[in-house]
């Protein structure tokens, strides 16, 4: 039985009001009908909706005959809008067959171009003005198209053997060269064991079943399932009268932008074709012209594109992306879309249009996310270390991004040596959608061919991977697994560093060094989270050089650094981790708190000596710890008392001498977790205003969570282990607190309700709700927050929360996710 909707109404034209519904009818018609509206020339079109690939899908994989009168019904209108006819000898109607899912999916479905020829309207074709060559190359295009994605077939045979006949019917134009050329074209298609017509009917049958299949294609599976895209939604296909920019000299084919996808700069961004069709613009094997030159286009056709361009702009609310084809001076918009961009244009274009009055301040928030947000605060390569390396070759930085790895020269082999645990640089001549499984696991990609907006520029900056194309110093030979540069040649495997923002490469692999804020755009995103959220974010520093570099990136906030952090990244490690072992013993000799002493000292003063004009507490290690446990040998073997908090007094007391003596009369402070009791804390804060220093602590489990409002009362700052607690409530090993991945199959599994982590217990979620009461009414009282995931966080805000710690690399993407955190 087959599936009806609305009166059995599978297919609409673009025109109507509901293909509006990108959901219902696809991204690609959703535009297109919005551009109609808007009074935007486009070629006439009609779209399957998704619920025609639903019922095709229950059809067993075929177009249904109910779905098929309609796309017959719907040809007609065509023909009639267009002034041509489909299958007619002497005025064909060429359609073309695309995908057009809600989600855009760049490059990752198939499209057929230039349906509708025969041999006899080819002939009629190349008595017009583009002649034979024009005839035969959108004919043949079609025919590799339609071997190639319909019908599985390496369309580069088929041209080699039809050679003989393509050059005569070139040579002499006639009905007996054009119709031994399509007679040789379906011989090698039947001798290949496919069924095929040369009718133009039968042909689109065909090519709708072939665009709806390629929606459960590996390579789309796999970009859904990287991008988080349901594999339910299916996809619409838009059937559209061809234009053609390859018709003749004042002809052509673009992709723009209506601002820079690189860096959101308000300025036409694209590229351009002469006497081309839209699939050589993307495939990258032809130089397009700039379209940020004034002489890229005619004058009065880029008068109309650019007043276009704003027009489309407005019904967005967003940049765009515009297809475009001028056909013999006639401009024609064919999609348009909200633009994919990188992370750091994302961001300076939601800035910009808030400047604008476009959209609220609110509304930008929801505009960027937070992987872009991840993505514009991470590293990037060490200035002196570029100045010092060798550069190999420049070509066009068309994502920006740094990355370093072994060059691999193959998309499988650069997928399992990354999943292998190798940093990868995918290097190919250019790339295909064939090659998206080692594109989502390099590093970052390098083509040797191609523009801004070839198939590797496009995905990557989808996927916001560093990307450099056209470079076409490199020649690359994927046989002998070489790759050549000016002269010399290097094998796969090489170590090579990209920067995807100049479009440079360089020899070896070079250091990342931490990002701050350091990008306006960002800053001021960031300050209307604030805002929003009336949050402070600490960070947790590893190393006095990581607390510097927050300072030097606007991080004024707060630090809480491990003392345990701060003696790894000194090298002390192991001395310390001995001299703590040995005075645990009963036996311990005299003098261990003096050498323990030194080593805190050591680590703890250039962090409490760097002045970065924000508070700075200490974390105490603490010996009942897993860390504590994985470090000390024989840890096992240590009295039962020295793993409570304030079980030894001679380390306890080494600790805090050692800390009071690196701040040199400054201000410092302390924390001590694992403690449970009112009573403990007192005590601990007795002992650190003895020596001087300020006391807090840092509750691990439900007991002191319980009582956290008397620890409150004693007006010291609280900081709630959120992962701890909810660790020991359940039990959990170390291991699986840092494998979130784990638990979430647990959960998928039935075997627990629901993953802690992401969902809070009842019982912890009340406790919290207590004590998030007094946190509203002003109590220094937070949350660390190392290791939960965004979604409890900003659960915890909206619970009355205003203070959280976390590493330094996440404080950026927590302000941003806290700022918008009441519709999370």
């Amino acid at each position: 039985m087959q599936m009806t909707i609305m009166g059995n109404s599978f297919v609409r034209e673009v025109t109507d009001c509901d293909v509006e519904d990108a959901l219902r009818f696809g991204g690609k018609a959703s535009g297109l009908a919005k551009m109609a509206r808007a009074g935007i020339p486009i070629p006439p079109a009609f779209v399957i909706g998704v619920d025609g690939f639903h019922e095709f899908r229950a059809n067993g994989g075929k177009v249904g005959e109910a779905l098929l009168a309609q796309v017959h019904e719907a040809i007609d209108r065509l023909e009639t809008q267009s002034g041509r006819l489909f299958g007619d000898k002497d005025r064909p109607l060429l359609v073309s067959v695309r995908s057009g899912a809600a989600v855009s999916m760049p490059g990752m479905m198939d499209t057929v171009l230039n349906l509708g020829l025969t041999s006899a309207s080819a002939l009629i074709l190349a008595d017009g003005v583009g002649g034979s060559d024009f005839a035969l190359d959108t004919w043949l295009r079609f025919w590799r198209m339609f071997s190639d994605i319909v019908l599985g077939l390496d369309p580069s045979e088929l041209m080699s053997a039809i050679k003989a006949p393509e050059a005569a019917a070139r040579k002499e134009r006639n009905q007996a060269t054009f119709g031994a050329l399509e007679c040789a074209i379906v011989a090698h298609i039947e001798g290949q064991g496919e069924q095929v017509s040369a009718d133009p009917a039968g042909q689109l049958k065909q090519a709708i079943e072939a665009v709806f299949r390629s929606w459960d294609s590996a390579r789309a599976k796999a970009y859904r399932k990287h991008h988080g895209i349901s594999d339910d939604l299916g996809t619409a296909v838009t059937v559209q009268a061809m234009v053609f920019g390859n018709a003749d000299e004042n002809s052509g084919s673009g992709v723009a932008f209506t601002r820079n996808p690189n860096d959101g700069r308000r300025a036409l961004y694209g590229e351009y074709l002469i006497g081309r069709q839209g699939e050589d613009l993307v495939s990258g094997t032809h130089t397009p012209i700039d379209l940020s030159d004034s002489k890229a286009l005619d004058p009065v056709l880029r008068q109309a594109f650019e007043k276009h361009s704003k027009t489309l702009e407005a019904l967005y609310l967003d940049a765009v992306d515009i297809e475009f084809t001028v056909e013999a001076g006639k401009l024609y918009f064919l999609q348009v879309r909200p633009a994919k961009r990188t992370a750091t244009a994302a961001i300076k274009i939601a800035e910009d249009l808030v400047e604008e009055g476009a959209i609220t301040k609110q509304a930008a928030l929801r505009r960027v996310s937070i992987e872009q947000v991840r993505k514009v605060s991470r590293p990037a390569f060490d200035e002196e270390e570029v100045a010092r390396a060798a550069l190999l070759a420049r070509g066009l930085g068309s994502s920006p991004g740094h990355a370093s790895g072994a060059a691999v020269l193959d998309a499988d082999r650069a997928a399992d040596r990354a999943l292998a645990g190798e940093n990868v640089i995918l290097l190919r001549p250019t790339t295909s959608p064939q090659d998206i499984r080692g594109m989502l696991a390099a590093n970052g990609i390098i083509t040797a061919r191609g523009g801004a907006l070839s198939h590797a520029a496009v995905v990557s900056r989808a996927l916001d991977r560093p990307c450099i194309v056209g470079c076409d110093a490199i020649s690359v030979d994927p046989n002998r697994k070489t790759f050549t540069i000016g002269g010399a040649t290097y094998p796969e495997g090489t170590q090579i560093s990209m920067d995807g923002g100049t479009g440079m490469v360089f020899a070896g692999a070079l250091q990342l060094k931490a990002a701050g804020a350091g990008l306006p755009s960002l800053k001021r995103l960031l300050d209307w989270a604030d805002e929003k959220s009336h949050a402070t974010v600490w960070v947790s520093p590893k190393s006095s050089e990581e607390l510097v570099e927050a300072a030097n990136a606007g991080v004024r906030t707060g630090n809480l650094a491990s003392v345990t952090d701060l003696i790894i990244a000194k090298g002390s490690v192991s001395q310390f981790v001995e001299l703590t072992a040995a005075i645990g013993r009963v036996d311990a000799p005299p003098g261990l708190g003096g050498d323990i002493r030194s080593i805190v000292h050591d680590a703890c003063a250039p962090a409490l000596l760097s002045n970065p004009q924000a508070p700075l507490w200490l974390r105490l290690p603490r010996v009942s710890s897993d860390r504590a446990r994985r470090l000390i040998d024989n840890w096992e073997e240590l009295p039962a008392g020295f793993f409570l908090p304030l079980g030894s007094t001679s380390y306890l007391q080494a600790m805090l001498d050692g800390i009071a003596a690196a701040a040199g009369g400054k201000e410092a402070g302390v924390l001590i977790g694992g403690i449970s009791c009112v009573a403990e804390f007192a005590a601990f804060q007795q002992k650190a205003r003895t020596a001087g220093l300020q006391a807090g602590a840092v509750i691990n489990n439900v007991m002191a969570l319980d009582d956290v409002l008397r620890f409150v009362d004693l007006g010291s700052p609280i900081w709630i282990d959120i992962a701890d607690i909810v660790r020991t409530v359940c039990g959990f090993p170390i291991e699986v607190q840092q494998s979130l991945d784990v638990l979430d199959q647990y959960a998928k599994e039935e075997l627990i309700p629901v993953n802690p982590f992401r969902k809070l217990p009842i019982y912890v979620t009340n406790l919290l709700a207590e004590a998030a009461s007094a946190a509203d009414r002003g109590a220094a009282l937070g949350i660390e927050a190392g290791g939960i995931p965004h979604e409890m966080l900003a659960k915890l805000h909206r619970m009355g929360f205003r203070r959280f710690s976390v590493p330094v690399g996440r404080r950026d993407e927590l302000r941003f996710v806290l700022g918008r955190s009441d519709k999370e």
